[in-house]
């Protein structure tokens, strides 16, 4: 009998007290050892059972709810759960796919392949006498999940006043949980995803992913190809048939930036229980979890991967606090000071040396001083790049992930820092300026508007009034006759364009007083200096 939420509250709050997270406060006021008490908030999790493992996964991509120990410490959580009787599996896939066992497949495995907090696997052979596997879900997990996920909000909820800033968007971020654990559990959209991966990925040499069923998929069982691979993470039997560890550390890498920068969709789980070897290609398995990134995230990235390895630092804080959100005030000069201390840590380093998910957590870390959080789709991607990252250091501790993907920086297109915009950003970008253009007259009229009227104003911090005033005396003169030169030139544009007979002399004596004006304002600003 599912229990209420009362009784559930009750009982989350009780295992969390008996590890000493009794009150929010405990997770975000640093003891003097937040290591171990991180490991202790991590023993609660798997004593509250498989929804709360699998809460427990998802927030350990949450750099924007816990701090990095804990961070580091859920995401040792193992989705390892106690297997559904076969009875409950039976009951569950007759009704779902409404006929019998027998009916459906030649032969149906009684014992799990695997077990997990949202679903379990077995294998089976269809009548056409295909091998498949059965992807089942758990009996109640549905409401179960998404009622701990509610609960557990709440229990965050009750931070007092002097620590909300400490949990950054604590509401829209459960909202997000919540949405995306509903669509983990919908094996339907599962099935989309796998489709979609299959369609984008089918010219593809370096992946590979199964076949699905789809008259053997509802919302809570799923049926596809079983693939007979070589799992990621066997290096002796890969070695034995032939492979190479650093061949397949490179197909992965690239393959997976193929999939953010080529098709602008992942695998947003790729742990080495989802990666198997066959016939010279990487087979992704399980679409539960995947990412999408749209034609402007992806330029977004691109322009961000630049501004990174030119250690262009005002581009960097630009593009940043241009995908981050915040609702306080960013010291902008800080922030830069931040940022430029960030890199300077790494330029100096090998890249070998260099780990993404350090690098990540210690950005989070000054991410997090200035208040301002990553959106949850770049926080998956990256969380994705990390697990790619720990399983090629799993395969062959030798290899060097970072050095594979500064050549896949070398080799794309992409990330040519020479390479020409497209024919159609370039059309683009001329529309937006010619657009600029045509609201110039208007733009340029209501200036000299306020400037008449007295409504033109300027707010700055004069540090040496009387030695600056002589310059902002000096600017305003040259905004002045730019406006003036500006004026001429479109009156005389007018002008020609009304005349029916040729030039007017009239234009072109305009014209050469504006090109005097112009001839005369360059030379007194290059004389200057200051340009």
């Amino acid at each position: 009998m599912a229990k209420s939420n009362r009784e559930r509250l009750s009982e989350i709050v009780t295992t969390l007290g008996k590890y000493g997270f009794g009150h929010i406060y405990r997770i975000y006021v640093r003891t003097g050892n937040q290591a171990e008490d991180a490991r202790r908030f991590r023993m609660a999790f798997e004593e509250l059972g498989p929804s709360f493992i699998k809460i427990g996964q998802i927030l350990s991509t949450r750099h924007d709810l816990l701090p990095d120990a804990y961070i580091s410490e859920l995401q040792k959580l193992q989705d390892h759960a106690r297997s559904v009787p076969y009875a409950a599996v039976k009951e569950i896939v007759e009704s779902e796919l409404n006929a019998s066992l027998e009916e459906l497949f030649d032969y149906f495995d009684e014992e799990p392949l695997a077990s997990a907090s949202i679903a379990q696997v077995h294998r089976a052979r269809l009548k056409s006498g295909e091998s498949v596997i059965v992807k089942v879900q758990r009996p109640e997990i549905e409401e179960e999940l998404l009622r701990d996920i509610h609960l557990f909000s709440q229990f965050l909820s009750v931070a007092p006043d002097t620590m909300k800033d400490m949990i950054m968007n604590i509401d829209a971020a459960f909202d997000e949980i919540e949405t995306s654990t509903a669509r983990e559990l919908n094996f339907r959209m599962e099935a989309r995803a796998l489709n979609t991966f299959r369609l984008k990925t089918k010219d593809s040499k370096l992946v590979n992913s199964p076949r699905l069923h789809m008259d053997y998929v509802t919302t809570r069982v799923l049926v596809q190809e079983y693939i007979e691979g070589i799992p990621i993470l066997k290096s002796e039997e890969l070695i034995k048939e032939g492979y190479v560890l650093e061949d397949i550390a490179e197909k992965l890498i690239f393959s997976f930036m193929n999939q953010i920068f080529d098709y602008g969709f992942y695998h947003g789980d790729p742990h080495p229980g989802n990666l198997l070897i066959k016939d010279q290609q990487i087979y992704f398995i399980d679409f539960g979890i995947v990412g999408e990134v749209s034609d402007s995230m992806r330029e977004l990235l691109t322009e961000i991967t630049k501004a990174a390895l030119t250690e262009n630092i005002s581009k960097l804080m630009t593009l940043v606090l241009q995908v981050a959100r915040t609702e306080h005030q960013v010291d902008q000069v800080e922030f830069y000071d931040d940022l430029s201390y960030y890199f300077k840590h790494y330029s100096t380093r090998s890249l070998g040396s260099i780990k993404i998910e350090v690098v990540f957590d210690q950005f989070m870390e000054v991410m997090h001083k200035h208040k301002l959080a990553l959106p949850h789709e770049l926080i998956t991607l990256v969380r994705a790049l990390i697990i790619l990252e720990g399983v090629i250091f799993d395969l062959s501790p030798e290899i060097d992930a970072m050095t594979i993907l500064k050549s896949y920086y070398q080799q794309s297109d992409v990330f040519n820092l020479l390479a020409l915009p497209s024919k159609e950003k370039l059309a683009l970008t001329t529309y937006g300026m010619l657009e600029k253009l045509i609201k110039l007259p208007d733009d340029t009229s209501q200036l000299v508007d306020h400037l008449l009227n007295g409504r033109f104003v300027i707010n700055a911090k004069l540090v040496d009034r009387e030695n600056r005033w002589k310059d902002i005396e000096l600017m305003v003169n040259r905004m002045i006759y730019a406006l003036i030169l500006a004026s001429l030139i479109l009156a005389s544009a007018i002008i020609v364009a009304l005349s029916t007979g040729g030039l007017s002399i009239i234009a072109i004596i305009v014209f050469l007083g504006a090109a005097i004006v112009g001839i005369w304002l360059l030379i007194s600003i290059f004389k200057s200096g200051m340009f």
